[in-house]
């Protein structure tokens, strides 16, 4: 009697041991459903708020007439421009045509990023941006000014001087502002700093291969939706 006393004691311990070990492995897998599924609850809410506060802007192209002046000394530069604009980025590409006897001479790479947009902050009709910009120019020619200069400082080259195109690249950055005029049309004006270099330049020139200086920009953009 007492063996089969101590066989049951014995058998019901082992149940009771595996019977907590399969309530406890329950408990555990339980746990980590409940975590998962928190967890899953909590990104599902993020994603929910990060979606309503910022919400995927479609981009649009536009179209630009713009005028630059700057330290290059090749004169007023026209810029017939065509961007494409998404949220808070704009990026222009545009050949440069100077005005000087209407000469195609390179090409103009820019980047605008709108710090305050129309209706933030109290800007009712204004935008205000930073900008970046690349210039390649292959097949430039002096500006007046600089050619005035230069028939003062080297009398005995002007006759030449007309007749010289150079090479050059040039990089400037700043801020602007955009004023809205009607719906899709803005006035932009943007002021920078930045600087040019000359390549093959020759010596003996009054007018300075490479320098530091500002830029200029103003002009009419239209947006197209």
């Amino acid at each position: 009697m007492n063996n089969l006393n101590k066989t049951s004691f014995t058998y019901t311990n082992v149940n009771a041991v595996a019977l907590k070990k399969v309530i406890g492995a329950g408990l555990c897998s339980f746990r980590k459903k409940i975590v998962l599924l928190a967890v899953s609850l909590v990104f599902s809410l993020e994603y929910g708020i990060c979606q309503q506060n910022t919400p995927i802007q479609k981009g649009n192209f536009g179209l630009a007439a713009l005028s630059i002046a700057d330290a290059d000394g090749y004169g007023t530069q026209l810029l017939p421009s065509v961007y494409y604009k998404k949220n808070r980025g704009t990026y222009y590409i545009a050949p440069i045509i100077q005005k000087q006897k209407t000469n195609v001479s390179g090409i103009q790479l820019n980047y605008e990023y709108t710090l305050v947009g129309e209706g933030e902050a109290y800007a009712k009709r204004l935008e205000l941006f930073c900008f970046a910009t690349g210039i390649y120019q292959n097949d430039a020619l002096m500006g007046k000014h600089a050619l005035c200069n230069e028939s003062m400082a080297n009398p005995e080259f002007s006759d030449n001087i007309c007749q010289m195109h150079f090479k050059s690249v040039e990089a400037y950055a700043g801020f602007g502002l955009r004023i809205k005029l009607f719906k899709n049309v803005k006035w932009v004006n943007s002021l920078g700093g930045g600087g040019y270099t000359s390549f093959n330049f020759p010596c003996h020139l009054y007018y300075a291969g490479h320098n530091l200086g500002m830029i200029l920009k103003t002009g009419i953009s239209i947006d197209l939706k």
